[in-house]
Parts: C-alpha cells; sequence; structure tokens
C-alpha cells in the first residue's frame, strides 16, 4: 500500500516539532538561562512557540528521563537541580561506548573506511578550533557508525549536553575550566585522529581514552559553584 504524502507529514512534523522542543529547552536549561527550579508550563510552552501540546509533552518527558526536569504532582514541572555531575556521567558512558565498543568491536580497515567523514577529522587541530568540541564531534560520528538509528538518541542524549556545557561560560559558572589540562588534550586528540587516518584502531583507543580521562579531570578541576535557583532569576517561561 502507498501513503500518501500528506500521512508522512502528518506523521513526521510532531518528531521534528518534538526534537526541536527538545534541543531548544535542553539548550535553555544547561545555559542557565532556565534556572534549577524555574516552573516549565506545557500550555505556554506550546503557546509560545505556536506549536500543540503533544511535541512540548515529548520533549518534556524526554527530559525528565535524562534528570534535566522534575515532574512533581504537587509542584508542577520545573527545572531539576542538576550539575556538572550529570555531565560527568554523561562523559563516562561516551568514552565507554568509543573505547569498549565502536574501537574494539570495528575490525582494522583502510585509512578511508576507518576515518570518519567529519570536519572533525582534520590533522592537525587549527589553533582556533576547540579540542572538546571536536572530540564531541569525531565521538558522534563513531557511535553513529557504530550504533545506527541508536547512535541517534545516544547523540542527543549524552552528547549534545556536553557539547553546550563545555561552552566556556556555562562551564565556568558550575566550577569547570575548560582551559586546565588543554595542551595535552590538544595532542591526544591530534594522535587520535592520525591513529585513525591510518586504521590503527588500537592506537586511536588508547589516545581517546586518554583524553576521555583528562576530561574528566577537567569536569572535576574546581569546587562547582551553587547554582541559581529559579526564584532569583526573572523567568521568561514561566
Amino acid at each position: 500500500m502507498t501513503m500518501s504524502m500528506g500521512s508522512l507529514e502528518e506523521q513526521l512534523r510532531p518528531q521534528l516539532l518534538s526534537g526541536l522542543a527538545y534541543e531548544r529547552l535542553l539548550a535553555e536549561i544547561v545555559s542557565g538561562r532556565l534556572a534549577p527550579g524555574q516552573r516549565l508550563r506545557l500550555d505556554l510552552l506550546a503557546h509560545s512557540w505556536a506549536v500543540s501540546r503533544t511535541p512540548v509533552r515529548e520533549a518534556l518527558t524526554r527530559l525528565s528521563d535524562m534528570r534535566f526536569v522534575h515532574v512533581s504532582p504537587n509542584a508542577g514541572t520545573r527545572v531539576a537541580d542538576w550539575s556538572r555531575v550529570d555531565m560527568i556521567e554523561r562523559a563516562r558512558v561516551i568514552d565507554r561506548l568509543i573505547v569498549k565498543e565502536s574501537l574494539t568491536r570495528s575490525p582494522t580497515g583502510s585509512p578511508a573506511e576507518s576515518l570518519p567523514e567529519a570536519p572533525a577529522t582534520r590533522i592537525p587541530l587549527a589553533d582556533s578550533d576547540c579540542e572538546l568540541a571536536a572530540y564531541l564531534d569525531l565521538a558522534e560520528a563513531l557511535i553513529s557508525r557504530e550504533f545506527g538509528r541508536l547512535g541517534s538518541l545516544i547523540v542527543g542524549d549524552h552528547i549534545e549536553p556536553l557539547r553546550l556545557f563545555v561552552d566556556p561560560d556555562t562551564a565556568r559558572r558550575h566550577g569547570v575550566d575548560v582551559d586546565s589540562g588543554r595542551p595535552r588534550r590538544r595532542a591526544l586528540l591530534t594522535a587520535a585522529r592520525a591513529a585513525l587516518a591510518q586504521g590503527a584502531h588500537g592506537a586511536a583507543s588508547e589516545a581517546l581514552d586518554a583524553f576521555g580521562t583528562s576530561l574528566l579531570e577537567m569536569l572535576g578541576s574546581m569546587p562547582a559553584a551553587s547554582p541559581r535557583r529559579g526564584a532569583e532569576s526573572e523567568p521568561p517561561l514561566r
């Protein structure tokens, strides 16, 4: 049976809207523009974005599963009291998926087969390149290649929050100095990408594992500042 274009669009549009709502709310939460404790009203969000309640509800459910949003029968839906500890857990998952799964299970192949086609695979890193963003881009390429359709969920749940978090200003508010250990991380990432270009998965795995360790050290490099509470800010979406 042939599905009409109209029915296909009806199925795809809610999925796209849900993804866009998720991305927007995630960016607002991680950046701190929506502070811990701030209430999120489903009707107001849907109205302000000119969408139905369904994609917003789905986005909030996903964020709740990720512990960025807390739903209470009495207090309603509010931004959760998350911290850099949540990001440390995500960094550990990404490191494990790359080192223990993607590179370990992939057979040694030709350079063209081993190196994902992504901007982050340029060798060496340009002076203007952020090694943290480049690492996450490479992680996205490796995980997407290894896990197929599941990879997009892993990217959305683990890589995207970290990508937002390592913004220097955002990280600083959580007591994280992104400059800590930067020269070593840049050298490790350059070595990993060179190894991937040669199809040397073992060497790439070692370099990326060391990078992951340095990333975890960076995320725990300074005492975390107390997060702002929603009551102390002017919430745009209350």
